[in-house]
């Protein structure tokens, strides 16, 4: 028995590693080969993810101080409105209150500083008009306090070469014994070109629903989360790309956990009263794919001792993580229904802004 089981842990660490190796290929395969603006800063949370996830399973910090604390809060802004809806109020508030009135004193005459001409939010989009991101949700992830500090483009210049080379000395400490994982790429080099600027003070085409602004800008980012792996993400990568499946079921959890604070918080207090039928069936569709367990080593390397690896599934894709986690259930069953729950989510939220009402403008 004893036997058995060390055995069972030589090769929990060892798919460990190998895990770790074919998430190194797939994030240096994309530092390569993406170089749009608007595409490095959307892909910052997921970067960070990797980065913070490899240095707490080596137990040792490998960036340096300033730029591995900005790499751990951009890794726990994934997790930013799995909190109860009241902070995450406060939070998109908190934000947009900051970057309104950083515009707002950029106006010349102080005349005009309230009669609400800037714009303060900034969205990108695809050609064919859905959101991918927004200068608000980008600003908070960034820790970005003041949008016109002329060092921020140094500081982030670092952040991002400081990540560059964590990858690359990863890539090369990985024994040359062990076979190099291929990263089929469908695609390379992608472009966002689109965007719509407006002020979220003034009514705004944009949002259907005359929602309260907090309600819209969560809506907003949790859409913008969603579509930028759906429409920027995945066309990049293959179907069976295991960072792509570990990134889409972080971001699919934490907008289904973000909606269910959502109706907690409806359902508790009377200041926020909006209908959340529409959000019932996928509720109650993704009770059952978002277990501690299986969500632990999406989110963290190392799975030594968690009881997520069994012999008879080893051979299936995924290492047959999802098999021993989910009783079995098939991993391409499990990841068509991760999709399909996103899918729902994003018809749900879609419908709330009329992206054919507004005119996208060519960055």
């Amino acid at each position: 028995m004893e036997g058995k089981k060390g055995y069972l842990y030589d090769l929990e660490k060892l798919i460990t590693v190998r895990l770790m190796q074919e998430d190194t290929e797939t994030v240096y395969s994309l530092l390569k080969t993406e170089r749009d603006p608007i595409f490095a800063m959307g892909i910052l949370p997921y970067y960070a993810m990797f980065v913070q996830s490899c240095q707490e399973y080596m137990g040792e910090i490998f960036l340096e101080e300033v730029y591995a604390k900005k790499i751990k809060n951009t890794r726990n802004f994934l997790k930013a409105y799995g909190d109860g809806f009241g902070k995450s109020k406060k939070r998109v508030e908190s934000i947009d209150e900051n970057q309104n009135e950083q515009y707002r004193e950029r106006l010349n005459f102080d005349f005009m500083k309230n009669w609400n001409i800037h714009m303060n939010l900034g969205t990108y989009w695809t050609e064919d008009k859905h959101i991918i991101g927004n200068t608000q949700m980008i600003a908070d992830f960034l820790e970005v306090r003041d949008v016109f500090n002329t060092e921020n483009k140094e500081i982030y210049r670092k952040l991002g070469e400081q990540i560059g080379s964590f990858v690359v000395s990863l890539k090369e400490g990985f024994p040359q014994s062990i076979c190099l994982p291929e990263i089929n790429r469908p695609n390379t080099g992608k472009e966002i070109k689109y965007f719509y600027d407006l002020n979220t003070n003034n009514v705004d085409k944009l949002f259907r629903n005359n929602s309260q602004k907090s309600l819209n800008l969560f809506f907003l980012n949790i859409t913008c989360n969603l579509n930028f792996i759906k429409y920027v993400l995945r066309p990049l990568l293959d179907v069976d790309n295991k960072w792509l499946f570990r990134v889409e079921y972080i971001v699919t959890y934490y907008a289904y956990r973000s909606i269910q604070r959502l109706k907690n918080y409806c359902e508790n207090n009377t200041d926020l009263c909006i209908g959340l039928e529409e959000f019932t069936d996928m509720l109650e569709s993704g009770r059952g794919l978002f277990q501690s367990k299986f969500r632990n080593c999406m989110m963290h390397y190392g799975i030594e001792n968690q009881g997520v690896i069994s012999i008879e599934y080893i051979e299936k894709p995924f290492y047959g993580i999802v098999e021993t986690c989910y009783n079995g259930k098939d991993y391409n069953y499990f990841l068509e229904e991760l999709r399909n729950i996103s899918e729902k989510i994003l018809m749900v939220l879609e419908d709330r802004f009329d992206a054919e009402g507004i005119t996208l403008e060519h960055l």
